[in-house]
């Protein structure tokens, strides 16, 4: 047994070593380092220019059609080119910290002298980036990489590298997306009343409740109507969204009234009221133009989506004869028994 002990106690300081270098990680490989790839903070950025090329081209050159430069003024993001759209806020700031946050993967080619086999030529999508203290940063994006899930990319004239295209799809955003194309601005925890008047309606729905309520209760035109019912419409006006660009309400000519909205919410304990314009051309016979309260901007619906709106009373209606039908048939199931 004595012979043994020395090859017991090697085996012993072999375990003990290898159990404390598996938990001081030697066994395990480096993870790789991700970089930063544009090396900014989104307070860095002044402005930022969106070039598309993929919607008009002429002569193999990209047009400007689609392009977008948005400006920080006053701590405020407004976009400048091609007009002064109003812009969804929240949409804007994700897309700064999208920027400033990707990571290249890895890098492809640290020299590149052939830009268009990475998609990365006249097709590729480019920001300008301009920062506070005046740094100039071009962002290109270009093709997928053909076994990962990533795009090839390019800041300025450096290295081609790889960019998950998770990521790429929170940045390479077009100047609609980040418009604010909803008109109606309003949260059915503020609205107090909705007035509407139009060709085919005239209703007035109120919250019956007293400030503070647990839950809230609603009148239309003086009859009492579900709660639910009055936030479904609430929410489906909040949500009416325009496809195209907001157009300044100037530029209607000869534009004929089709209804008002008149939304009063209670803010921060005041109450608002906001009145809403919908208004048709002739020449758009299948479009409503909602003008905000402000009478600046036209969002372009089509009519039928404001269907729901219009004909709330007889939607509320067919609700009620349906649950009366329901009952009677019940009753008389009852009494058949």
């Amino acid at each position: 047994m004595k012979k043994w002990i020395p090859t017991i106690l090697v085996v012993l300081v072999l375990i003990v070593g290898w159990i404390y270098a598996a938990n001081q990680n030697y066994f395990r490989e480096e993870e790789a380092v991700k970089v930063q790839l544009l090396g900014i903070q989104s307070d860095d950025i002044q402005s930022i220019t969106i070039h598309d090329p993929s919607t008009d081209k002429t002569e193999g050159e990209a047009t400007s059609s689609a392009s977008a430069q948005l400006e920080l003024k006053d701590g405020v993001w407004s976009m400048v080119e091609p007009k002064a759209y109003p812009l969804n806020g929240y949409t804007v700031s994700s897309w700064l910290d999208a920027l400033s946050g990707a990571e290249q993967e890895l890098v492809v080619e640290e020299t590149p002298t052939d830009l268009e086999k990475y998609g990365l030529g006249s097709t590729a999508s480019r920001l300008d980036i301009k920062t506070k203290d005046s740094r100039d940063i071009t962002l290109k994006i270009g093709g997928q990489l053909p076994a990962d899930d990533a795009r090839y990319v390019q800041v300025n004239s450096g290295p081609i590298v790889a960019v998950q295209s998770e990521s790429i799809s929170n940045m390479e955003l077009t100047r609609h997306d980040l418009l604010d194309t909803t008109p109606f601005n309003l949260d059915d925890t503020n609205v107090a009343s909705l007035d509407w008047e139009g060709e085919a309606a005239t209703w007035v729905l109120k919250s019956a409740s007293e400030d503070g309520a647990a839950e809230r209760t609603w009148t239309l035109n003086g009859e009492t109507v579900e709660s639910t019912d009055a936030v479904s419409l609430i929410g489906k006006i909040k949500n009416l969204s325009t496809a195209d660009d907001v157009r300044k309400a100037s530029e209607l000519k000869d534009a004929v009234p089709r209804f008002t909205l008149s939304v009063e919410q209670n803010v921060n304990g005041e109450n608002v009221t906001d009145v809403y314009r919908g208004l048709t051309v002739a020449s758009e016979p299948g479009i409503i133009y909602v003008i905000t309260p402000d009478g600046q901007w036209a969002y372009s619906l089509q009519a039928d989506a404001l269907q729901d709106a219009e004909k709330f009373p007889d939607t509320v209606k067919a609700a009620d004869v349906s649950t009366d039908a329901g009952s009677g048939s019940e009753d008389s199931t009852s009494s058949a028994e």
